[in-house]
C-alpha cells in the first residue's frame, strides 16, 4: 500500500510539473492581438544618481490607446538603466505618441506589491510630463539617453 501511494504522489507531481511547463512558453494568449512593438531603453538619474527600482510608464496620449492591455512600462536596474515592455520583458512600446511618467516607490517583501513615491507624485502625471515619446511603424530601438529628474 506504501508503495502504490508513493507511486499516486510522483505520478501527481510529475502531472503539475508538466502543468507548470506548459504554462511557460513564450506563445501569446489566446485571444490576445499583439501589435508591433519598438524597443525603448534609456537611464533615469534622481539628483544625479542612478535610481533603483524606479517605474517608467509610457502612457498612451493617442489612438494606440486600446490597442494593447496596459500601459507599458518597466522598471530601472541599479545603474537606472531600463527598457520598455508591452507583452513580455523588453519587447518595446507600440508605434504612437506617449508621454513618460516616473515613480519611485518601494516593493514590499511581503506582498510583492510595489507602492509609495520618494518623488510625491512630481513626474507621475502625464499631462504634466516634461518627456514625450514618439513611435513610428517600423522604427529601430530608440534610446532615451539620460533622463534626470529632481527630488526636490
Amino acid at each position: 500500500m506504501w508503495l502504490k501511494a508513493k507511486s499516486t504522489r510522483s505520478s501527481l507531481l510529475f502531472f503539475c510539473m508538466s502543468l507548470c511547463a506548459a504554462g511557460c512558453g513564450r506563445e501569446p494568449q489566446r485571444g490576445v492581438t499583439r501589435v508591433e512593438t519598438v524597443p525603448v531603453t534609456g537611464i533615469v538619474l534622481v539628483d544625479g544618481q542612478p535610481a533603483n527600482n524606479l517605474r517608467v510608464s509610457a502612457v498612451h496620449s493617442t489612438a494606440t490607446q486600446g490597442l494593447v492591455p496596459h500601459s507599458p512600462g518597466g522598471y530601472t536596474k541599479e545603474d537606472g538603466r531600463f527598457s520598455l515592455s508591452t507583452y513580455e520583458s523588453g519587447d518595446g512600446v507600440p508605434p504612437g505618441d506617449y508621454k513618460l511618467t516616473f515613480v519611485w516607490g518601494e516593493i514590499n517583501l511581503m506582498n510583492g506589491q510595489y507602492s509609495g513615491d520618494k518623488l510625491k507624485g512630481k513626474y507621475a502625471e502625464p499631462l504634466r510630463s516634461a518627456h514625450p515619446l514618439q513611435l513610428s511603424s517600423g522604427d529601430n530601438a530608440v534610446d532615451m539617453g539620460t533622463i534626470e529628474l529632481k527630488s526636490r
